[in-house]
């Protein structure tokens, strides 16, 4: 049995881990440490890089915040010093400067730094680390730079969209930390952002995802990689089990050849490097959500071909668990408020999204602390609580950021946290449906300088 001292060792040491992800978020001479290989202005100024970042975070954290309401909490307070005798005006134009002037990069060595926190080693499915692939889209202001750079939909007519960003997240399975974020204009393909994340797959690692990745060259590739892949069939094969070698009931060992055409947006040097055969696994499990509900089928291809070492249950318990990447995808999109970004230019918009995935992972890393230290599943914690607590002790963590007031309010932070777990609901569904009704206002259909002089949007016709 292990002694009370050896406990209060191992309990500080993991307080002391979780707490250097916000130090280097908010301590300021680490972050004067880190940006002065990017010339950052070293003007004498209010806004300096810790205190607009500290700012930004607000931003982030606090869905639909403006600038202006994030630069009147930081002026209000206390613990943020002054250099200069006069107190900055409350006008955003002095902070909305100081981030354009912030470097990407340093908000990037933020990010590396979390990340490098979150990808634990410790829990993996049969030795291998598992990531979670999936897909999304965002949209951003409407202005001529974003238009440019994002197109809108083809459908909607000019001057009645929104740009729009498609991207691709590549999440731990452990953590469900956001490790790595692809974005492009909505014309690229999906498959295409995820290819160029296979650089960051390592020798045995196993990559989930749904349908849309389970074809032939996204296999291959991960192959290449010596990674494995477990996914969804894809919809343009047929699900049949009467041929190739039968491991065990609905479980099978066959062998596809390449395609005869080139994917769309795959360049042709890496097409030449894709196999004529591949040896996969298919397997079929029947899924039942509810009792007294219809059961449905589920077709996995994987390149995991021992069956031995990898059970097909197994299988397919790991890619139910997919479903989580759903969750992240919603707590970054409507709870963080990442679906809709704020910022009006390509360079802005790229900090913002780098910001979304420091704030999320700095709340992932909070989850997953006092989970370890108060024995609870960090995905059973709630997510939206979590930031909600980390907004309310942002501006006291400032002058807490050493010593044992700091270690005093992180032990309360991760308490409180760890005491609000969601409940167990497996297989909960709910309608995509909202309940209360909008303003009967028509869509505008047509640019907003000629529907000003239309009498159907004044409320007259």
């Amino acid at each position: 049995m292990a002694s009370f001292a050896a406990g209060s060792r191992l309990l500080k040491s993991q307080l002391r881990d979780s707490g250097q992800a916000l130090l280097t978020l908010l301590d300021e001479s680490r972050i004067d440490a880190l940006s002065a290989p990017f010339q950052c202005p070293r003007r004498r100024c209010f806004w300096r890089p810790a205190i607009v970042i500290l700012t930004f975070l607000r931003q982030v954290l606090w869905p639909h915040c403006s600038c202006r309401a994030a630069v009147a909490q930081t002026l209000s307070d206390p613990a943020i010093g002054n250099p200069r005798p006069r107190r900055p005006r409350g006008d955003p134009s002095a902070y909305s400067q100081a981030r354009q002037r912030l470097p990407r990069v340093l908000l990037e060595h933020l990010s590396d730094a979390l990340v490098t926190q979150l990808d634990e080693p410790q829990r993996r499915w049969h030795g291998h680390r598992v990531r979670v692939i999936d897909g999304s889209c965002i949209s951003t202001p409407d202005t001529p730079a974003l238009q440019a750079a994002y197109p809108q939909s083809s459908s909607q007519q000019k001057g009645c969209g929104f740009p729009l960003i498609r991207l691709v997240g590549l999440f731990c399975w452990a953590s469900g930390a956001l490790l790595e974020l692809r974005y492009a204009a909505q014309a690229v393909g999906e498959l295409q952002l995820f290819r160029r994340l296979l650089a960051h797959f390592q020798p045995g690692d196993v990559a989930v995802a749904d349908r849309l990745y389970g074809t032939y060259c996204e296999l291959a590739l991960l192959q290449q990689r010596q990674a494995h892949g477990v996914f969804r069939l894809h919809n343009a094969r047929r699900a049949d089990l009467r041929q190739g070698q039968r491991l065990g009931a609905h479980d099978r060992l066959m062998v596809w050849t390449r395609p005869p055409g080139r994917p769309l947006g795959m360049p042709a040097n890496l097409w030449a490097t894709i196999p004529e055969t591949l040896t996969v696994r298919r397997i079929r499990r029947v899924v039942l959500d509810r009792q007294g509900f219809r059961q449905r089928c589920l077709d996995l291809v994987t390149t995991l071909v021992d069956a031995r070492a990898y059970a097909a249950d197994e299988l397919a318990q790991l890619y139910r668990d997919r479903w989580r990447v759903e969750l992240s995808l919603r707590s970054l999109k409507c709870t963080q408020g990442m679906d809709r970004l704020r910022c009006q230019s390509p360079a802005m918009v790229h900090k913002e999204l780098i910001m979304h995935q420091i704030a999320y992972n700095l709340i992932r890393l909070l989850m997953r602390t006092a989970g370890m230290l108060h024995g609870i599943d960090p995905h059973r914690l709630s997510f939206a609580g979590t930031g909600q607590r980390v907004q309310a002790l942002l501006p006291y963590l400032c002058p807490c950021c050493s010593g044992r007031p700091f270690e005093t309010l992180l032990r309360m932070l991760l308490q409180d946290i760890a005491a609000d777990p969601v409940p167990n609901r497996p297989g909960r569904k709910e309608p995509r449906a909202v309940k209360r009704r909008n303003k009967e206002y028509p869509y505008l259909t047509c640019p907003r300088a000629r529907a000003r002089h239309l009498p159907c949007y004044d409320g007259s016709g």
